[in-house]
This record gives C-alpha cells, structure tokens and sequence, in this order.
C-alpha cells in the first residue's frame, strides 16, 4: 500500500520528467496500464500497436513543442529517433505538422490567453482520502483566479476526430472522464492545502485535430452531467486494485520509474 511519503517533496523543485516519473507516487498514467495489465490491452504487436506507440510520442513531443518548447530537443532526440535524420532535428514532414498545431493553438484566443497566464506542466502532489494512497499529476494548464476561490484546468489532446461529436466520444473511449476526476480532486486533496479555498473547480478538453483543417475542439467536462462523478468511480476503482495488489505482493511497491509518460 503507497502511503503518504515520510519526507516532504515540494512540487516546485520537481524540474525534471525523470525527477517527476522517480515519485514513487501513484498517477492517473499508471492507472491506466493497471487496466491495460488487468484487462489485457497493450499486449499487442505488429502495426497496429506500431501505430498506436507512435501516435503516443507524437502526442508527447506536441505536448512538449507546446507546454515546454525550450525542452523539444532533448525529447526529440529520447523520443523520435525513428523520425529524426539527425541526431538534434526532426523529419522536415515532423516539424511542419508540429508548427501547423502550434500555430492553431496559438491563434485561439481562449488558447492564447491561458497559455500566458496558466501555469504550465504543474505538478500536483496529494493524497486520495478514501485509500491514503500518495498521488501525483503533472497538468497542461491550471489557472487559479487571484483570490484563488476559482480553478480552471487545461488538457490538450491531439485528435483523429473530425467533429465535435466525434471528440466527445473518444473522452469516454479514452477515460478522459477519469483523468478529469484525478486531476480536480488532485487539487482539492493537495498535500498543503493549496486549492482548500477554492469554490470552483471546471476542466476543459481542447481537441487539435491531427489532420488538417486542424480544427479545435472544446468539451467542458465539468459540464456534463455524471461525467467527473463516474470519472471519479473509475479511479478509485483503480486505486482500490492498486492497494489490494500492494497487500498482496503483486507487482512492485511503488510506481514504477521506468514507466514513460507518466502525467
């Protein structure tokens, strides 16, 4: 069982991916390849998991490109050796889609507001009151309001979805329902209290499709009916499976830091 850690670990001193992957702290990530474990997905090979892994690193390095862009070459190079001719640059078709994205992004009002005044890859220590299991998330964006009564929370995705109706059901296919739940109340059970006045808490998904138009999608989770609470099932499902595992020996006592992409 993953209890709260001993010695205190201070979110603003956490520089690093590796540094934030090292916490042996339980994250919505690693939650979702307990499913994989459980469930049987992952397992598989050949093109399609291929396809699948790509998509992956392409998401990350965009994420990266956007969020933390004075770090895109030291991921370019950990992560796209396949699609890299040099050891510092990206395949030219790459670079081209990545900058077609940002510049999407960037043209956005709502985008381009938050962007400057979020905090961007802020990590979020805490601890799940229903399990005492330590957790962490790293978020795209949060702005708090500056009397701090209200919290907004920015995920961008990169999509194949071509409508608005479309971006809508990959957040349930994907459980973005569950990463929005783990994320708010991340912040409310945040170990220092930080968000404990806050009134409100909303999550907005914005979707840039992958293909061109490159049109943006919205969805405000915290909108939809049952959304956050059936996301919020799901994690301490997982969390449940998590600690029965722990008690019982299974797999390793802390969350493991070899694991890529954990956020």
């Amino acid at each position: 069982m993953l209890l709260p850690l001993s010695t205190p670990v201070y979110p603003s001193l956490i520089s690093s991916s590796d540094e934030y992957r090292s916490l042996p702290r339980v994250s919505n990530s690693d939650l979702t390849r307990l499913k994989e474990e459980h469930l049987g997905y992952g397992m598989g090979s050949g093109p399609a998991r291929f396809n699948l892994d790509k998509a992956k690193v392409f998401g990350r390095t965009f994420h990266q490109h956007l969020l933390e862009p004075e770090t895109i070459g030291t991921v370019l190079q950990q992560l796209l050796p396949d699609l890299t001719p040099g050891a510092d640059t990206m395949a030219p078709e790459q670079m081209d889609k990545l900058n077609e994205l940002m510049k999407i992004i960037r043209q956005d009002t709502f985008c381009r507001r938050y962007l400057r005044q979020s905090e961007r890859e802020r990590v979020v220590l805490s601890t799940d009151p229903t399990t005492g299991i330590a957790c962490k998330a790293r978020l795209d964006m949060v702005y708090t309001s500056p009397k701090r009564r209200n919290a907004l929370i920015i995920d961008v995705k990169t999509t194949s979805a071509r409508t608005q109706a479309q971006f809508l059901e990959s957040c349930y296919t994907y459980d973005y329902d569950r990463q929005a739940a783990f994320y708010i109340d991340s912040l409310r059970n945040a170990d220092g209290h930080e968000w404990a006045m806050t009134r409100q808490f909303r999550f907005v998904f914005i979707g840039v499709m992958k293909q061109r138009p490159h049109r943006l999608f919205a969805v405000d989770a915290t909108s939809i009916p049952n959304f956050i609470e059936y996301g919020r099932k799901k994690y301490r499902f997982w969390l449940r499976k998590w600690r029965e595992e722990q008690s019982m020996g299974v797999g390793t006592t802390q969350a493991p830091a070899i694991w890529p992409m954990t956020a």
